[in-house]
């Protein structure tokens, strides 16, 4: 994956993000982007996290590219990205709809969180790509 820049990177990587609320709403904007940039309520969503998910989550950062794969992905994917996410930037996503075969991109002018920040425009597009998969799958 393109990695985003070292600042927002490391601000990342630190668990004080989940576990200091004044320090995670002081940074948000920072390194969710998108709505988190000028809605704070955007990350009350988030508790505190324990530590196996945190180290879970910080070693695929690290070490994990699903990149030599996604070629051999045979069912119809969508892949959803934020326009404004500085953890994953946008290009992620296009390399990802380049290279997996009968996938969909669809991008939100949002962030990292665009799943909490923009529910309500992320449920029905799931929906729709679910229930057409679905109605493929019982045409064969």
């Amino acid at each position: 994956m393109v990695p985003p820049n070292p600042t927002v990177l490391s601000k990342f990587m630190t668990p004080r993000r989940f576990n200091d609320a004044e320090y995670r709403q002081r940074i948000a904007g920072e390194i969710y982007g998108g709505r988190a940039r000028g809605q704070s309520d955007v990350i009350k969503e988030f508790r505190r996290t324990s530590r196996t998910g945190y180290l879970l989550q910080q070693l695929a950062i690290a070490g994990w590219s699903s990149l030599p794969w996604l070629r051999f992905v045979r069912q119809p994917t969508l892949i959803m990205a934020g326009s404004d996410d500085p953890i994953i930037p946008l290009v992620n996503a296009r390399m990802m709809a380049r290279v997996i075969p009968d996938s969909r991109l669809r991008v939100f002018e949002d962030g990292h969180l665009f799943l909490i920040s923009a529910a309500s425009e992320a449920g029905p597009m799931v929906h729709e790509f679910l229930t057409a998969a679905t109605v493929e799958r019982g045409r064969s």
